[in-house]
């Protein structure tokens, strides 16, 4: 299933896009357990995945099967890529929807594009202020010096910070 999302072309015919050989990332095999999801993606220049999970969520989004969270941020990719351009603000707010599922970006100065599948309704200040806690977090990775850059962050210290940070600001 996921290597037919992963062998889609890209809708402006540049060839494909986020194809991750390796399969998902090791934090999106995770939590099967949990009754929805939503899905975060960190996409570096490129438009290459870095980091991928899935959050507990309810309602359409708990019905999207796993391989079509990908393509959304796909297509949620070409509506960030025109709106880049537009404004000065890090945060970008809906950038797209998919049946009713918003999915909100933010993008960094160096063009790090964090995206965000979630649940209508979500509260915008809790977005915001998540992608900013994001933000800070994804620094300290890439001022590792150990860290290559645009490369898949693997570390489970971090998939952990980014799930608690999900729970403080999504969850409570």
């Amino acid at each position: 299933q996921l290597e037919a999302a992963e062998n889609l072309p890209h809708p402006k015919g540049r060839g494909k896009r986020i194809a991750n050989p390796q399969g998902p990332h090791p934090s999106a095999r995770e939590s099967k357990e949990s009754k929805g999801m939503g899905y975060l993606a960190i996409v570096a220049k490129g438009d290459v995945l870095i980091y991928e999970t899935k959050l507990p969520a309810s309602g359409a989004l708990a019905r999207v099967p796993e391989n079509q969270l990908q393509f959304i941020v796909h297509q949620a990719l070409d509506s960030l890529d025109e709106k880049i351009w537009t404004t000065t603000t890090m945060y970008m707010k809906e950038i797209d929807r998919f049946n009713n599922m918003p999915v909100s970006a933010y993008v960094t100065a160096g063009h790090i594009k964090f995206m965000l599948i979630h649940q209508l309704g979500q509260d915008e200040n809790s977005i915001k202020q998540f992608f900013h806690d994001l933000y800070k977090l994804y620094l300290k990775v890439a001022m590792n010096p150990f860290y290559l850059k645009n490369t898949p962050i693997i570390s489970s210290s971090f998939n952990e910070r980014v799930k608690i940070l999900a729970r403080n600001h999504f969850f409570r």
